[in-house]
């Protein structure tokens, strides 16, 4: 098992002095788990890295700090919440799409669940998150921008936990996380997104335009979950909360699925102080996403790179 880290320069006190006034640019901790490995993942595991630098260099990485897990195994929660300050990651990223595997043990749920009760998170659920970002060693425009958007909509929230995963068989870890909380209902079943799909509400849409190819080229004729929607009791772990799971992209396959969730209510979104521009008015069909333009790329910079062997 080998760990390789990289320190970032010191800022200077100016820019600290800048941080504070303007707190929308401060920086967020992430913790990124990536488990997209083996059976029926198309050998995406080893380009999730790159998703992760992409976050991480939003905004010349004055908004997130990413710590990247390569390979996400049993203990890797508890050992990273467990070395920083109880208040010191802002978001939990589980990128969980391994085949009928439950990657997290007593020390994990332990760790994430002290967590938890210092946080109070809110949650973004996304079962188009495995194959959406399916380009080989590269990020394009449109997924980069829609996985920002969620980044700085949880942010935004408060923080949180992001759960990417991919249909029934690929969802165990990504269960594991939402029955620790109590939610009523998991990822389930197979759908596909079809060409009938849409988008609810903005918090996905802004502040980065979304590019004219995501719904075509990113979503269309994927194998998902169906996000469990609606109402739900955390137990304790979760703050004795009741909480709603808002959808934020659907499609119909032939009943309608939700493919995307959030914790919070996906029409309206706190304004992001690095892009000042007000979020569309109306929320676009796929039809007329198709004639958006596409964002510009990003530079590619990681903080940590843990390889378990």
């Amino acid at each position: 098992m080998i760990i390789k880290k990289t320190l970032k320069p010191l800022v200077s006190f100016a820019i600290l002095q800048l941080a504070v006034a303007l707190p929308a640019t401060a920086t967020s901790n992430i913790l990124y788990l990536n488990s997209i490995r083996g059976r029926g993942t198309a050998n995406l595991g080893p380009f999730r890295s790159t998703i992760a630098d992409f976050i991480d260099n939003y905004e010349d990485g004055n908004v997130f700090d990413v710590d990247f897990v390569q390979t996400h195994v049993s203990g890797d929660l508890a050992s990273f919440l467990n070395a920083k300050p109880i208040d010191y990651y802002d978001q939990i990223w589980f990128d969980a799409s391994i085949y009928k595997t439950s990657l997290l043990n007593a020390a994990d749920f332990d760790a994430l669940n002290t967590w938890s009760a210092n946080k109070q998170p809110e949650f973004i659920l996304d079962s188009s998150f495995a194959f959406r970002n399916k380009h080989s060693n590269t990020m394009t425009a449109s997924a980069g921008a829609m996985t920002v958007n969620q980044a700085l909509a949880l942010q935004d929230a408060g923080g949180g936990i992001f759960i990417g995963t991919d249909h029934n068989d690929f969802a165990y870890t990504a269960n594991q996380v939402l029955a620790n909380f109590g939610f009523d209902n998991f990822f389930t079943g197979i759908n596909h997104i079809t060409s009938n799909g849409s988008f609810v509400g903005d918090s996905m849409l802004a502040p980065n335009t979304i590019g004219s190819d995501f719904f075509s080229n990113h979503l269309q004729g994927l194998s998902t979950s169906n996000v469990p929607i609606g109402t739900h009791v955390l137990n304790e772990n979760g703050g004795n909360r009741t909480i709603n799971i808002y959808e934020n992209l659907f499609s119909y396959s032939p009943n309608q699925i939700a493919h995307i969730g959030t914790s919070f209510d996906p029409g309206s979104r706190l304004s992001d102080i690095t892009n000042p521009e007000p979020p569309p008015e109306s929320v676009p069909e796929p039809g007329s996403i198709l004639g958006l333009f596409l964002l510009g790329g990003f530079g590619v910079r990681s903080l940590l790179l843990r390889i378990s062997q």
